[in-house]
């Protein structure tokens, strides 16, 4: 699953306030691990989420379709990522793959997100039909 993030951007688009990542795992912290990583003073969220970052939409859709482009956040040759508190998750976000005049055929709904690390948003779903975690 890909989702958004709550973040401030500068420039306008209709994803603007948001970060995109892709949801590896979702996990639940057990009592004793809390303690034992995080101070008394501080209540952590009870369920995580592991993802790997999109870097920034492109400040422009594209002249062609209106889509934005967006490409995995790589940082020392490896995608950036991290674990998040689940209840930042705002929604899902579509994602289509950009390619050349032919699909690679290694490229499918299953490895499509693992195989390709640049996309184009869709700005023409319904938002309201997206899955809201908050």
């Amino acid at each position: 699953m890909v989702a958004f993030f709550t973040e401030v951007w500068v420039e306008h688009n209709p994803f603007s306030g948001y970060r995109i990542a892709q949801v590896r795992v979702v996990f639940e912290l057990p009592d004793r691990v809390i303690s034992e990583v995080f101070s008394n003073d501080i209540t952590p969220p009870k369920h995580m989420a592991y993802v790997e970052w999109f870097g920034p939409l492109s400040a422009r859709p594209d002249t062609k379709h209106g889509m934005y482009r967006v490409s995995r956040l790589i940082e020392n040759g490896h995608r950036a990522a991290s674990v998040i508190a689940l209840k930042s998750i705002v929604r899902s976000v579509h994602l289509i793959p950009q390619f050349g005049p032919v699909k690679p055929q290694e490229w499918n709904s299953f490895t499509v997100l693992d195989v390709c690390n640049k996309f184009y948003v869709n700005p023409f779903a319904d938002v309201d039909s997206f899955l809201t975690f908050a």
